[in-house]
């Protein structure tokens, strides 16, 4: 994630002045799934702060008033252009940005039943 936070510090401040604009491939409130140059590089932002809170390779995302869940497989260069399918990742951000993960399956589904965790509803099968 360090790897990208000066790209995506960059990216935000081009697109704060109006000379670049973000693809937003999902939005929830104030939370945005970005991908900067391609769909590999998939990042969870919050819109007031857009330093990533979950790094590339975000490929399923869903949320409710309280949480936002995802699922990343992680980047394997510091482009972002490549990542490992083999590793999938679980992660828990509140509406007050904090993150909870990586998170093993296990752990997820423990969490998922004791804090009443949303269904992944967007889900990126070319990434999955």
């Amino acid at each position: 994630m360090k790897r990208l936070l000066p790209f995506l510090a960059f990216a935000a401040l081009l697109a704060a002045c109006g000379k670049w604009s973000l693809d937003t491939e999902w939005k929830s409130g104030a939370f945005r799934l970005i991908a900067v140059d391609a769909k590999s590089q998939m990042t969870l932002i919050h819109e007031d702060d857009p330093v990533s809170l979950v790094a590339p390779t975000v490929f399923a995302v869903g949320a409710d008033a309280k949480y936002i869940v995802v699922k990343q497989h992680p980047a394997t260069n510091q482009a972002a252009t490549m990542f490992d399918r083999s590793i999938t990742n679980y992660f828990i951000v509140g509406r007050d940005k904090g993150v909870r993960g990586p998170l093993k399956k296990e752990e997820f589904d423990r969490l998922t039943a004791s804090l009443s965790l949303p269904a992944f509803t967007k889900i990126f099968d070319d990434l999955q």
